[in-house]
């Protein structure tokens, strides 16, 4: 039998650690991962093994050679362009002339490989996927199998809202030679995105392994070094190349120690070669490769240290990363999480504070303190995006620094040679970020097309009617006395940028990896005039005007732009309008509405995007019902139309629509998803407050019923909400319970798990940048509904005990 490694990852991850090697050559206990890969195959009797490369490909050929040193045979095959996952292996076809595994160069395991390729054999396979159980699922693809292990179901990289299990692909799978027949030769394909679900819709056999034993692999900066403490530690079972000088103490060759080593504890790794002078206190879980010098004074813990490194007297080591030949003088100090790229020199007391990236070959200045991140880490930082938009409190959070380097990430990995429509909110701060985005964005060659003072739901309309292939647009807004500031990012459609251009963005933030546009090539920028009055112009159109619009409203509007559109258009539709001071509270417009003896009150939110709703007695409407009433409005001012609503608003929506001539495409609760299927209507009623205000005039004077009298036309239902805090490590292995006991119930997998009982239906949903699982209860009653969120919520806690 044949093996396939493929060795072609760039790991952007595990910067600055790969800016100099590929991924399957970063060492592990002084070997490169994938050395670990081929003693794998080789112990299960696999010596003739193909490796596909395209980065850094004579790093990998000048270590491993023609594979002799290693009791195996290597043969090479090199992508001149990345072709994925399934198309490199297709690269290798000529070679793959009988069953054959493919396995990841880049990850650690010690899975019983004969074990899987038996189960292949014994199912008559075509393809089988070898999988585990983790902690944290987003970062691989998921996999649902049938009671016969058959793959039913396979989504990549999902969101928390989209995990079903905690049983992923290991990037380890048995295949026959004929499965190739489906790849096209040269074409950039996948397996777990184009392959898989290809065998998938043909019903080809398609099964699902679950393998025993440890694997990592090993895409990230924690997970690089937690493998190293776990092969310390003998969670996996591999070979380490040095003498166990005492119990988890392991030793190389021509190393050494001080008097006074007999008392440290392990475990601990030192490469050959290395020198610890007296003094020095080494404690657990330090690693050292071949060649280093650790001077008297020096302080480590958990340090992680590759080859030919020199540390001055009374350096101080946490938790730290350094790669190779790097020189530090007396009395420096790197803290926890910190990674040194090779060929660096720390100066005297400098301090290099925690998670703080250095790049390869830089130089740290005497008494410096880099106590703002180089490059930050990536798996104790809060997501950057959250549906399209990156937000944070003004000059502190977001500030024209941050903005500088979020516009060249966004603009090289996004907008490159494209334009782009860059807009804000009419105040001082908001307006400075734009000017700051604008020429960071040109320096990276996007043409800008600056579109002015404007709001949130202005910007998407702006961008959708403009030639355009995005747009920025920065609004900030006073939350509790502070003013935060976002920075919504959209796509050619309007939409808010989806997950795939995040990763993109967040990817290229983190790693600084950009290049400027030449100085010539940068064109001028050009202004978008009139786009407000565009917007409130195709309002008034799509609403359409009758005289009998007349309409008594009591409005409570911060936003300049907001305001001068609410005067427009109350002007078109012949709407009275009183304006009150921004934030009066629901005492302050329950007196202006019933004073006036107004038909509701409105409070609109910055940016345009939504608004408060009070009827014609000053009462409150739920955000709820506001949302199912503004529905209902559309349903009955239009007809024909496609419309996207969440899985967590009322089930009844759907036959409402259906009454009204219309469809609704249940969708996940993010922005972008609820718009997308309305795409060729320019509002949404839900994210265009005029536009949904407009919808709710009409239906009042239409029907000639009162805001609370429509309400009560509702169908009866009730939402409830509740949350309960759970462990980062146990969501995944709760998706995957909740799934299993979902299996014959009736129950949807769209955004988190909707299962539905016969009293209503609840949602549970874990939230991707918090340690929590949200539950969303419809039961007709609102004790009804909280009897059922409190069962679903005892249960979570019953798991999680």
């Amino acid at each position: 039998m044949k093996a396939v490694i493929m060795a072609g990852g760039k790991g952007t991850r595990l910067r600055p650690l790969t800016c100099q090697l590929p991924k399957p050559m970063v060492p592990l206990l002084n070997r490169p991962c994938m050395e670990y890969i081929i003693e794998l195959l080789k112990k299960h009797g696999i010596t003739q093994i193909g490796v596909t490369m395209q980065f850094m490909p004579e790093v990998i050929r000048s270590y491993f050679g023609d594979g002799r040193e290693y009791g195996v045979e290597l043969f090479y095959f090199e992508e001149e362009s990345p072709l994925g996952t399934a198309g490199s292996v297709k690269n290798a076809s000529a070679f793959l002339d009988e069953r054959f595994i493919v396995i990841s160069g880049d990850a650690l395991t010690d899975f019983d490989l004969s074990r899987a390729i038996e189960y292949h054999r014994r199912k008559e396979a075509l393809a089988t996927i070898v999988l585990t159980r983790v902690d944290h699922p987003l970062e691989y693809g998921v996999v649902m199998t049938d009671e016969d292990d058959k793959v039913i179901r396979f989504l990549e990289k999902p969101d928390w809202s989209e995990v079903f299990s905690d049983t992923v692909n290991t990037g380890i799978y048995v295949m026959e030679p004929e499965v190739l027949q489906w790849v096209e030769e040269g074409k950039e394909q996948d397996f777990s995105n184009d392959l898989f679900p290809l065998l998938m819709r043909r019903g080809e056999p398609l099964y699902g392994y679950a393998a025993e034993g440890y694997w990592s692999d090993i895409g990230n900066l924690t997970q690089y070094r937690q493998a190293q403490f776990d092969m310390l530690d003998r969670k996996v079972d591999v070979r380490i190349q040095a003498k166990e000088w005492k119990p988890g103490i392991f030793v190389g060759e021509q190393v050494a120690l001080p008097p006074g080593s007999e008392k440290w504890e392990g475990p601990l790794y030192i490469g050959d070669g290395t020198v610890i002078e007296p003094d020095a206190a080494i404690g657990p879980y330090c690693v050292f490769g071949t060649g280093n010098r650790i001077a008297r004074g020096c302080a480590l813990r958990q340090a992680i240290l590759w080859d030919s490194n020199y540390l001055s007297e009374n350096n101080e080591l946490s938790g730290a990363t350094l790669c190779s030949r790097i020189r530090s003088y007396p009395e420096t100090v790197i803290a926890d999480g910190a990674v040194i790229g090779s060929h660096c020199t720390l100066g005297p007391k400098a301090q290099v504070l925690s998670r703080v990236k250095i790049w390869p070959r830089k130089r740290i200045r005497e008494h410096a303190m880099l106590n703002s991140s180089v490059i930050c880490g990536d798996d104790a930082v809060k997501p950057m995006f959250a549906d399209g938009t990156v937000s944070g409190y003004a000059n502190e959070e977001i500030t024209p620094d941050f903005a500088v380097k979020f516009a060249g990430a966004y603009g090289a990995s996004l907008a490159k040679g494209k334009r782009l429509a860059v807009s804000s909110s009419p105040d001082g701060f908001a307006r400075l970020i734009r000017s700051v985005l604008v020429p960071a964005l040109q320096a990276v060659g996007v043409d800008v097309i600056d579109a002015g003072d404007s709001c949130s739901s202005v910007a998407r309309f702006g961008v959708h009617t403009l030639d355009v292939n995005g747009g920025i647009h920065v609004q900030c807004d006073n939350a509790g006395g502070r003013v935060v500031c976002r920075l919504e990012c959209l796509d050619a459609a309007g939409l808010p940028i989806g997950k795939s251009a995040e990763r993109k963005v967040d990817n290229a933030f983190a790693q600084e990896d950009y290049s400027r546009t030449e100085a010539a090539s940068i064109a001028e920028v050009t202004a978008a005039l009139s786009i407000v009055e565009r917007y409130g112009k195709r309002i008034v159109a799509e609403l359409g005007y009758a005289s009998q619009m007349g309409l008594k409203l009591v409005v409570s509007v911060s936003d300049p732009v907001v305001r001068k559109l609410v005067g427009k258009i109350s002007d078109a539709f012949r709407w009275e309008i009183a304006f009150v001071d921004p934030g009066p509270g629901d005492a302050g417009l329950k007196a202006a509405i019933t004073e006036r003896a107004a038909d509701a009150g409105v409070i609109f939110e910055a940016g345009g995007q939504s608004f408060k709703l009070y009827d014609e007695t000053g009462h409150p409407v739920s955000r709820e019902h506001v949302n199912v009433l503004l529905y209902m409005s559309y349903f009955r001012c239009f007809r024909g139309r496609t419309i996207g609503v969440p899985l967590s608003a009322p089930s009844f929506l759907d036959s409402a629509a259906s009454g009204f001539g219309n469809r609704i495409v249940r969708t996940k609760r993010s922005s972008r998803a609820v718009m997308e299927p309305s795409d060729g209507h320019p509002f949404h009623p839900v994210y265009d407050a005029l536009f949904g205000l407009g919808l709710l005039a009409r239906n009042v004077l239409h029907s000639r019923m009162s805001v609370s009298k429509l309400l009560q036309f509702l169908p009866a239902f009730s939402l409830h909400h509740t949350s309960i805090e759970v462990p980062w490590d146990e969501k995944g292995r709760l998706m995957r319970l909740l799934t299993e006991q979902a299996k014959n119930r009736r129950a949807d997998l769209l955004d988190g798990i909707k299962v539905y009982d016969e009293t209503g239906w609840v949602l549970l949903l874990p939230e991707s940048d918090e340690p929590k699982f949200t539950l969303i209860a419809h039961g007709e009653r609102e004790d009804k509904a909280m009897e059922l969120a409190e069962r679903y919520r005892q249960e979570l806690i019953r798991h999680i005990q």
